[in-house]
C-alpha cells in the first residue's frame, strides 16, 4: 500500500531544485532586460540638427549647463564640455536663457555663445521667393557673416543631405536649387553654413509635407520635377491667380511634346553675368541643360527656391487648353492663349504696351 510520505518529500525536493534556478533565471532576465534595454537606448544622434535649449537662472555650474546641453544632445559627453569650459577660463562667464543650437556642435563654438548669452546673439535671415542657391548665398554672408564660397561648399553636396532629406535624391549637378526654402529666420551667431542650410530644408519639408502629389505622379513626374516646374512659375509670374494656369501651359506643352519656351531658362542659363537684357536671338541659343528652347522636356532642374504656392500649382495645374501667354500689361500680368493666333494678337498688345517696334 502506497503511503504519502514519499510523494510529499519528493515534492519538497524539487522545489527546492527548482528555486535557485529561478533565482538564476531571473537574475538573468534582470541582466538581459538591463543589457538590452541600455542597447535600444543607444540612439543615433546625427550632428547639425537645430534645438532649441533653455538654461534656467537657477542653473549656475558648468556641470548643471553641462547635464542639459548632454539631455538635449549638443554635447555627447559631459566632462569633455566641462574641461573645455576650464581651458578657456569661462566657468563664471556662462550665462542662462534659451539658445538655438545645433546638435553635436563644436564646443568652442558652444562656449563662446553661452558666454556671449542669449540676447543680441542671432541673426534675421531674409531669404525672397525666387532667388538662386548664388543669391541666396550673398544674403546669407552679407546678414550672417558666413562667407559666400562656404555656403555654396555644402550647397553643392546634395549627396551629403539626401539621407536625412530624401526629396534631394537627383538633384541635378547634385546642387540644393530649389529646395532653400524663402522665409524669414532667426540664425544664431557663430553657427555653421551647414547649420543654415538645414534650417532652410527643414522648412521646405515642413510646409510641403501635406502637399499633394497625385496628379503630378499620374503624369510620371516625382518631387524634383514638381519643384522645377514651381521655380518655373515663380519667375514667370507674380499674380497668384496666373500660377496654376502658367502650370496648365507647362503640362500642356509637356504632354504634346512642345518645347517649354520658357524665358526664364534662358536667363538662368546665361548665369549671374547675365546683365538684365531684353533676350535676343543669340542668347536663346545658349549650350546648356536649363535652355529649354533648345532641350525637349524640362530644364535639367530648379532654377530658383519657390514659395509653397508655386509648388502647390505645380502639383495640381489649372485644367485648359492654353498653350501660350503672353505680358499684355505693366502690372504684371498676362493673357492665356490656346492658339498660335491669339497668341499672335497678344503679342501685338505686349509690343504695343511696352512700345516694342
Amino acid at each position: 500500500m502506497e503511503t504519502g510520505t514519499p510523494h510529499r518529500h519528493s515534492k519538497v525536493r524539487t522545489i527546492f531544485i527548482i528555486i535557485p534556478i529561478l533565482v538564476v533565471l531571473v537574475a538573468a532576465g534582470i541582466f538581459g532586460f538591463s543589457k538590452f534595454g541600455s542597447l535600444f537606448a543607444q540612439e543615433k544622434i546625427e550632428p547639425g540638427v537645430a534645438v532649441t535649449v533653455t538654461i534656467p537662472t537657477s542653473v549656475t555650474t558648468a556641470s548643471q549647463i553641462a547635464s542639459i546641453l548632454k539631455d538635449a544632445h549638443v554635447i555627447s559627453d559631459t566632462q569633455t564640455f566641462i574641461n573645455n569650459v576650464r581651458n578657456m577660463n569661462a566657468e563664471q562667464s556662462l550665462k542662462p536663457g534659451t539658445y538655438n543650437l545645433e546638435t553635436l556642435m563644436d564646443q568652442t563654438t558652444l562656449i563662446n555663445l553661452l558666454v556671449a548669452g542669449p540676447v543680441a546673439t542671432g541673426y534675421k535671415l531674409t531669404i525672397p521667393e525666387g532667388l538662386t542657391v548664388e543669391q541666396t548665398a550673398a544674403i546669407v554672408e552679407t546678414t550672417c557673416g558666413i562667407p559666400q564660397a562656404d555656403f555654396m561648399a555644402r550647397a553643392n553636396a546634395a549627396d551629403e543631405y539626401v539621407s536625412d532629406y530624401p526629396f534631394l535624391a537627383g538633384a541635378y549637378n547634385n546642387s540644393l536649387e530649389g529646395f532653400l526654402y524663402p522665409d524669414t529666420y532667426d540664425i544664431p551667431v557663430g553657427l555653421s553654413a551647414d547649420y543654415v542650410i538645414r534650417v532652410l530644408l527643414d522648412q521646405f519639408a515642413l510646409e510641403t509635407k501635406d502637399l499633394d502629389l497625385s496628379y503630378a505622379q499620374s503624369q510620371g513626374l516625382n518631387i524634383l520635377d514638381v519643384v522645377t516646374i514651381a521655380s518655373l512659375i515663380e519667375r514667370e509670374t507674380a499674380s497668384a491667380d496666373e500660377r496654376p494656369l502658367v502650370s496648365s501651359v507647362i503640362y500642356n506643352r509637356l504632354n504634346s511634346g512642345w518645347k517649354l519656351q520658357i524665358d526664364a531658362t534662358v536667363v538662368y542659363a546665361l548665369g549671374p553675368d547675365y546683365d538684365g537684357h531684353p533676350l535676343l536671338n543669340d542668347d536663346l541659343e545658349v549650350d546648356s541643360p536649363y535652355n529649354t528652347y533648345q532641350v525637349d522636356g524640362l530644364p535639367a532642374g530648379p532654377i530658383c527656391s519657390p514659395r509653397l504656392e508655386s509648388i502647390q500649382a505645380a502639383a495640381q495645374p489649372a485644367d485648359t487648353n492654353y498653350f501660350y501667354y503672353v505680358l499684355t500689361s505693366k502690372d504684371g500680368t498676362h493673357t492665356f492663349c490656346e492658339t498660335e493666333d491669339e497668341f499672335n494678337a497678344a503679342k501685338a498688345v505686349y509690343e504695343s504696351v511696352f512700345g516694342i517696334q
